[in-house]
């Protein structure tokens, strides 16, 4: 506690009365790395306590020019993977998903690099990036889905993906919306016979790998970062989003042991070229729905669909007796939990690619 006279009000340092503890309980609601890196010039005590941050929030900024070879590059691959879809064996996705060498990352990760700002906090528990828009913003926006949200869970390989997609979302008028979700309730045992046709079923295919192509990038991104920080062993949470908040990449404390003891620092340096991580062969469970009302949300989904997807280890589908977890965004949440009710589901497996 700081003790004062009316003469020495004036020249208080007030922050001077705040114990350590509180301070970095300070720091750490702050967490955005500019403006811890802002107080690191502010005082002596302030530059010797913000390193013990150990929560990061990192919104990373575009490159100022960006190129456009690698989101065309994606959308020729997304059309040549599926006009041979039907035609030839799946394996054609490796062949056709190997990036270009002039294949480049679209935004700026040099506070992340080795030599970047993030090496100070070596007791750092907890690291959320926020990328920017890319492109158009919306992934599925070229694919004609309006709503198109996923989220991976990884370690070293793709454990389990959730994606949810639908080719209308729209806010439900307030003063309508009991009425008509009560008398829908009566349309959804025959709505949930609807079969998708062939053309239906490309497009949330296409949905899907669009999807796993943004989660495996990440996937890479991060184990660069860990490959470039190896002083930032307390790591436990991270967290990979988007400045439009699509799709969501998160790894637990046993996910990042399983991932930093995966990393080749030395292959990982040589295959800077590439883009993203391979994804395994996976089984994918497809659920569809052609209106669905969400009355918690308060908002309605044309053509909605909820795909949940597990990798296949040595011929068997890899399982998990927990329920998906589906985070706190409400429109997600709650089409996840109306969608896995469906009784009517389609199975399907991808080869690795």
């Amino acid at each position: 506690m700081c003790y004062k006279t009316q003469e020495e009000d004036d020249d208080l340092a007030y922050f001077d009365c705040l114990a350590d503890a509180l301070l970095l309980l300070i720091f750490n609601k702050l967490h955005d790395l500019k403006s811890l890196t802002n107080c690191l010039s502010v005082s002596k005590r302030f530059r010797s306590l913000v390193p013990f941050t150990d929560t990061i929030f990192i919104s990373i900024p575009p490159l100022p020019k960006p190129s456009n070879t690698a989101a065309s590059y994606i959308n020729n691959t997304l059309r040549q993977v599926f006009h041979n879809l039907f035609l030839k064996p799946v394996r054609c996705f490796h062949r056709l998903m190997a990036s270009p060498k002039s294949t480049t990352m679209s935004f700026d990760i040099s506070c992340c690099h080795s030599n970047g700002v993030l090496r100070i906090f070596k007791e750092m528990k907890s690291l959320h990036l926020e990328l920017p828009l890319h492109g158009a913003g919306e992934l599925g926006s070229s694919n004609g889905a309006t709503f198109l949200q996923w989220k991976a869970d990884f370690g070293s390989n793709l454990r389990t993906c959730i994606i949810v997609g639908a080719t209308s979302f729209q806010k439900c008028n307030t003063f309508s919306s009991s009425a008509i979700f009560s008398q829908r309730k009566e349309e959804r045992v025959f709505m949930e016979e609807t079969v998708l046709n062939d053309d239906e079923l490309k497009l949330r295919v296409i949905w899907t790998i669009s999807c796993l192509i943004a989660a495996s990038t990440r996937q890479y991104l991060l184990k660069q970062i860990l490959a470039d920080n190896p002083n930032i062993p307390m790591l436990e949470r991270v967290v990979i989003s988007d400045a439009n908040k699509q799709g969501m990449f998160s790894m637990g404390k046993e996910e990042l042991v399983e991932m930093r003891n995966s990393i080749d620092t030395k292959q990982e340096a040589s295959s800077s070229s590439m883009e993203r991580s391979p994804i395994p062969e996976v089984n994918m469970k497809l659920w569809y729905l052609p209106m669905l009302d969400l009355p918690d949300s308060g908002y309605v989904m044309k053509r909605a669909t909820l795909v949940l997807i597990r990798p296949v280890v040595d011929g068997m589908i890899e399982n998990n007796s927990d329920d998906p977890l589906v985070g706190d965004e409400k429109p997600f949440s709650e089409a996840v939990r109306e969608m896995i009710k469906v009784k009517k589901s389609y199975l399907m497996t991808m080869s690795s690619f």
